[in-house]
């Protein structure tokens, strides 16, 4: 028998089966109470939320910042402009900074289930500290 007739056959199977691992997955994930997570993979998953909670954002405070930057610059002579790209470059280093500085913290348990949960709790907060802070600046400029 041919490779093709059994791969096409088996990846169809596959594919199936991962999108209904994945529905019910997702299903599962509704029903979990971040509020009061009981086992390991709950207090998992609701920081991982959490994290990319926090994530988003610190994003939409960076871009309305960034978008205020733009309108400032695009009043101001040639040699004075450059405030998009200088936010551009600190929110790099700010990302670099915040992983050396929680790899940093939670390295004494490293390798297991504490240090990946101090690793993210630690994100967690900086990235809620970056955003204020990010707020802030646009306040700053709102005039």
């Amino acid at each position: 028998m041919p490779v093709r007739s059994v791969t096409l056959p088996a990846l169809a199977l596959f594919l199936a089966t991962a999108g209904t691992a994945v529905a019910e997955e997702e299903k599962v994930n509704d029903n979990i109470d971040c509020g009061y997570p009981l086992t390991e993979a709950e207090r998992s998953f609701c920081a991982d939320k959490a994290l990319e909670d926090a994530d988003t954002r610190m994003k939409e405070a960076f871009d309305r910042l960034r978008a205020r930057l733009v309108e400032i610059d695009a009043e101001l002579p040639e040699h004075l402009k450059g405030a998009p790209a200088s936010l551009d470059d600190a929110q790099a280093a700010w990302k670099t900074y915040a992983d050396k500085d929680c790899t940093a913290y939670s390295f004494p348990f490293r390798g297991g289930t504490r240090g990946n949960e101090l690793y993210r709790n630690c994100l967690i907060v900086l990235t809620m500290k970056r955003t204020e802070d990010l707020d802030a600046t646009v306040e700053d400029y709102a005039n």
